[in-house]
């Protein structure tokens, strides 16, 4: 069991129709200074819990959207009769109108936001995206692993450069300078895309809506960057890149990202989503021009790996090789190195009574990896279920966060033993790490093995690819991901 590792028990407890409610409309309020839980998802997305009139609904935070909307799926039979029309620029290019649409009372977390109208999209499941028309006064902090979103009054560009440059020992932080686009005014930044020796630099939109990365195919190919194939002669669907850098050092490696065949943008080559700053803890403020990126600090991995492994019966509270050869060590918040930095686990009672959790590796992963977790009574005690239970996480540089309901829906049909053991756990704990990939999982993923059948059942992130999809090489071929699996997106511009 080569590069296996014992960690210490760490976790974090976080403990639509039409017509309007009755009473008078609750008085706007100030969303600065709330911090808000993100909806569950494998794979991070800037969605937030709130309520249309009296129906809970999903809201979704995209800064780089001039105008709020909401889904037709909100109204019961048609919706409203429309206040007038908008015509707004659209990031790949072009123009669109949009029917402006009354809307009844809509409040985010416990605040009542000032959102009178906004942009009809053809959407059936119901939902309201907040643009800048809403978000324009405040910063965003996501935080990764916590799976939150804090929101703050924007600030200069200056305060920020300051507080970057008197970061502490425990942290590095790293701030990128945000553009405007000059008719659109949503915010741009530099971005360099790798594939072998061909390269594509340039402005990329900076994207909270959609979790995936995009890249417009025609400048790609220009510049010698090849879209995996496709069947029955489809348009590429998507690239297979070596990396996606910021600055020298400051990206992600290697990374699929989507393919844009129509984007027809003059003033961009694609939009940066959170399969890249969502690896760091990421303030976005569009209005003071920044994006400030942090993360733990690593030392340089030392050249020979250890053979030895450590599992979850050694007697030790703390990993016993946290110093060995090989691995790149992580600094805690006090700014203290070690092996057990370099993983996190955050672990939050979900709304509905389910367990939610979130693994975090913080070290490059050039074998892939897999944390193992132990499941936990509601007394505290160890849960003997008969079944192994972890994420798995692909070959990557470092910072991916998963997150996973344990147990998720579909395990009941799967492996329904372990569903109805692990349905008792009310914590999980971190036991072991070992280097190299989980073959049933192969990308982020949550993962069950019933110890008697030695079957494997996973839950993966999406990717470009599908739910689950392998880093194929670039003479793969690209299918078509699931549809439920993708976040779907307001029409292309006409």
């Amino acid at each position: 069991m080569r590069g296996a590792f014992l960690l210490a028990g760490l976790m974090v407890w976080g403990g639509c129709h039409r017509g309007t409610t009755s009473g008078p409309a609750p008085q706007a309020q100030s969303l600065s200074g709330m911090t808000l839980p993100l909806l569950a998802s494998p794979a991070l997305r800037l969605t937030v819990a709130g309520r249309l009139g009296g129906k809970a609904i999903p809201v979704v935070l995209d800064v780089a959207r001039p105008l709020s909307l909401v889904a037709a799926g909100c109204f019961e039979g048609a919706a409203p009769s429309p206040e007038g029309t908008v015509r707004a620029p659209e990031l790949a290019g072009g123009f669109r109108s949009w029917a402006m649409v009354p809307l009844p009372p809509l409040t985010v977390g416990a605040s009542a936001v000032s959102l009178r109208a906004a942009a009809l999209s053809g959407e059936q499941p119901c939902a309201v995206t907040l643009g800048a028309d809403v978000l324009e006064p405040y910063a965003l902090t996501v935080e990764p692993l916590r799976r939150e979103v804090t929101f703050t009054a924007s600030r200069s560009r200056e305060a920020y450069l300051a507080e970057v440059a008197s970061s502490d020992a425990a942290r590095e932080a790293h701030a990128v300078e945000l553009s405007r686009e000059p008719v659109g005014d949503w915010p741009l930044l530099p971005v360099r895309v790798r594939q072998g020796e061909a390269e594509l630099t340039g402005p990329f939109v900076l994207a909270t809506r959609e979790p995936f990365s995009r890249v417009a195919l025609g400048p790609a190919e220009a510049q010698g960057l090849q879209p995996l194939e496709t069947a029955a002669n489809l348009p590429p669907r998507t690239f297979v890149l070596d990396a996606v850098d910021l600055s020298e050092g400051l990206g992600v490696r290697p990374l699929v990202v989507e393919a844009a065949s129509r984007w027809q943008s003059p003033s961009s080559l694609g939009r940066l989503g959170p399969d890249v700053w969502g690896r760091f803890t990421a303030t976005l403020d569009a209005t003071g021009g920044v994006l400030v990126l942090r993360r733990p600090r690593v030392t340089p991995p030392t050249p020979q790996a250890p053979d030895a492994a450590t599992g979850p019966d050694t007697a030790e509270s703390s990993p016993r090789n946290a110093s060995a050869p090989g691995w790149q060590r992580c600094s805690d918040a006090h700014g203290v190195f070690s092996e057990e930095a370099c993983y996190g686990l955050h672990v939050r009672r979900e709304p509905d009574g389910g367990v939610s959790v979130v693994g975090a590796v913080y070290r490059d992963l050039p074998e892939g990896g897999r944390l193992h977790l132990e499941p936990v009574g509601a007394e505290g005690q160890r849960l003997e279920s008969g079944c192994g239970v972890g994420l798995s996480f692909p070959a990557t540089s470092r910072g991916l966060t998963t997150q996973h309901r344990l147990p998720w829906p579909t395990l009941a049909r799967t492996l329904p033993a372990c569903h109805e053991a692990l349905a008792q756990a009310r914590d999980f704990r971190l036991a072991l790490f070992e280097e190299g990939p989980q073959p049933e999982c192969p990308s982020a993923c949550a993962f069950v093995t019933e110890n008697a059948t030695r079957r494997t059942v996973c839950e993966c992130q999406p990717t470009p690819l599908g739910e689950g999809g392998v880093l194929p090489s670039r003479k793969g071929a690209s299918r078509e991901p699931p549809r439920e699996e993708r976040e779907l997106e307001p029409e292309d511009p006409k």
